[in-house]
């Protein structure tokens, strides 16, 4: 009876040490699922910001190039005050203003934009943050089997 009772027991504690040893590995199989899916998604998102960066700076080029045509027309403006034109010289000044405040609107813009693009990156590093957490986790629990 004490024989069949230490087999039997024995037998139990081999089975139980299987399945958690099997539990583990799913686990494993499944975190490594979830860092591949991570992995396609950052790569999505610096896609993304990639995209945004290229935006902001076609926009700074197109601001710098409004503000060279700005810069222009206050000096027609000066050249028409100087020949005494004040009609030529306001119109000019009207351009200039409405120039300015379209200058002004891409700023904002612009602002905007590097702001989303700072706020993608927080998220992309405390993403990344959260996955070498996990990872720790993971390689812990690895050893432990």
């Amino acid at each position: 009876m004490k024989t069949k009772t230490l087999m039997i027991t024995g037998l139990l504690s081999m089975i139980s040490a299987a399945a958690f040893a099997q539990t583990p590995v799913a686990q494993v199989h499944q975190d490594n699922a979830q860092i591949r899916q991570d992995t396609r998604e950052i790569k999505h998102d610096n896609a993304v910001i990639a995209e945004k960066k290229g935006e902001v700076v076609a926009g700074k080029q197109q601001l710098q190039a409004e503000k060279q045509e700005r810069n222009a027309l206050a000096r027609a403006e000066h050249a028409e005050i100087k020949k005494g034109d004040i009609a030529g010289a306001k119109q000019l000044d009207q351009a200039r203003r409405d120039e300015q405040h379209v200058i002004k609107q891409q700023k904002q813009e612009i602002k905007h934009d590097q702001k989303v693009i700072a706020k993608h990156k927080a998220d992309k590093q405390e993403a990344k943050l959260e996955r070498h957490e996990d990872k720790a986790k993971r390689d812990h629990d690895a050893a432990k089997i």
